[in-house]
């Protein structure tokens, strides 16, 4: 190992550590909310509900507590086959953790625990699709069987991309129909993993791709659910190791952008990632060491918003999701179509 690649291990270890500290019965602690993208001020559910009802004249109709998307970008994230104990135990957590937030009787995944007004989501569901067959923890007939609901989700009569929510109840049908490019990405690579891609090609997959390559080529912005353009383009660049007519996109998308752009320690990962997925020409050991210098004495990185509400700007963080991106990015490996 070189000196650069000693100090990112010894990084990813002692991250590793402090996210096997924090398990709890539950697992991981979830994401908090917080009414700044920097999460300057995280706050209970409870609080927040109350905060964005005073200051936007939303009720949000629960407590914003208990989300699922940290349990399964985890899965998402770590080793599988790890060689540290602590990895291999954080797993097991983070697996029992997710199989919380399936739908009781359908084949999906929620943001939110089951009784909580919030339904399921395309988003939640193909992230969990793609954490749990990274750890060989989903059954063939089970990947199948959400790969299918994903591709039968109504695209309406303009032939537009799978959308964020499913359309078949009260409660979606009264919000209408919306789009997010992150969840759009996140939906093409949980289709194009083995196992599902016998399903393609599709006319619901083929205008998801054609939305995230419109938005790739427009302004460089976040999106409706995740608020930084580097939550963006990390989502597309993962997508581009499994969708080939992604990857020179991709990739250039990448090249145009410098270690400068990122301001906190989750778009360093985030964007360390992307040039990672992407092969682009960044300077991706600049990035690492960055990323380094910004962990905390406890081995954790501060928390960031990563994604938010729709409706009002209500984000959510913690240092455990941003430690599970750090000590992702600190840790190269190959990506999963090259």
């Amino acid at each position: 190992m070189s000196a650069d690649e000693t100090a990112w291990d010894a990084a990813a270890g002692r991250g590793l550590a402090f996210l096997h500290g924090a398990l709890g019965p539950a697992g991981l602690p979830s994401a908090r909310p917080g009414l700044d993208p920097e999460l300057r001020a995280p706050l209970t559910g409870a609080d927040a509900r109350r905060r964005v009802l005073v200051k936007h004249g939303v009720d949000l109709g629960f407590d914003p507590d208990r989300e699922g998307l940290s349990a399964t970008w985890g899965l998402a994230l770590l080793r599988p086959d790890a060689e540290r104990p602590e990895e291999r135990a954080l797993v097991a957590a983070l697996a029992r953790q997710a199989g919380r937030y399936r739908h009781p009787w359908r084949p999906r995944y929620r943001l939110f625990p089951t009784g909580v007004p919030f339904a399921a989501d395309t988003g939640s569901t193909a992230l969990a699709v793609s954490g749990l067959a990274r750890h060989g923890l989903l059954p063939a007939d089970e990947q199948d069987s959400l790969a299918r609901e994903l591709l039968d989700t109504r695209i309406g009569p303009d032939d537009g991309p799978i959308p964020a929510y499913w359309e078949d109840t009260d409660h979606t049908s009264a919000r209408g129909r919306r789009y997010d490019a992150v969840i759009a990405a996140d939906i093409l690579f949980a289709l194009h993993l083995p196992g599902s891609v016998g399903r393609l090609p599709h006319p619901a997959a083929e205008a998801t791709l054609r939305y995230v390559r419109q938005h790739l080529a427009g302004p460089r912005t976040g999106t409706r659910y995740y608020a930084s353009p580097e939550a963006s383009l990390h989502a597309v660049a993962r997508a581009s190791t499994l969708v080939p007519a992604l990857a020179a996109p991709a990739r250039r998308a990448v090249e145009h952008i410098t270690t400068q752009f990122a301001d906190t320690a989750l778009e360093l990962a985030l964007l360390t990632l992307a040039g990672e997925y992407t092969g682009a020409d960044a300077d991706l050991p600049g990035l690492r060491r960055r990323l380094v210098d910004a962990q905390l004495p406890d081995g954790s990185w501060p928390a960031a918003g990563y994604f938010r509400t729709g409706s009002v700007p209500l984000y959510f963080g913690s240092p455990h999701l941003t430690t599970l991106f750090a000590v992702r990015a600190l840790r190269p490996e190959a990506a999963p179509g090259r």
